[in-house]
């Protein structure tokens, strides 16, 4: 089974840091882009679940694209939501919509050449 690493924005709430504030107070608080909270493990049918709810399509929906059960969806959507710290259904999607984002600069940069990969040569 192959495993899939997300990482979590510091700036990002969640129900663990409630009562805390949630995140930069200040501009001079602001963190590097690169700073992370915490990092969830979701396994390769989660990471799929995932990337979907950045539509916000409901789990019947999400049945339909992935050829899952409704149950099944159900079930990953539980696991994720506890694997990112207990957030809520939006906020998972919000996080979903970010990834897809990166995955899809990430590979933006991989086609064109451009990058990291780019400047070592």
């Amino acid at each position: 089974m192959r495993v899939v690493s997300f990482s979590v924005p510091t700036w990002f709430p969640s129900y663990e840091s409630y009562g805390e504030p949630a995140g930069p107070q200040t501009p001079d608080e602001v963190l590097p882009a690169d700073a992370h909270s915490a990092e969830a493990l979701l396994t390769e049918q989660e990471s799929a679940v995932f990337l979907c709810l950045a539509t916000g399509a409901s789990n019947k929906e999400l049945a339909v694209e992935l050829q899952l059960s409704v149950s099944t969806v159900k079930f990953h959507v539980v696991n994720i939501r506890a694997k990112l710290g207990g957030i809520s259904r939006l906020q998972a999607c919000l996080l979903a919509a970010l990834a897809r984002e990166d995955t899809r600069r990430t590979e933006d940069e991989r086609l064109s050449g451009g990058g990291a990969a780019a400047a070592r040569l």
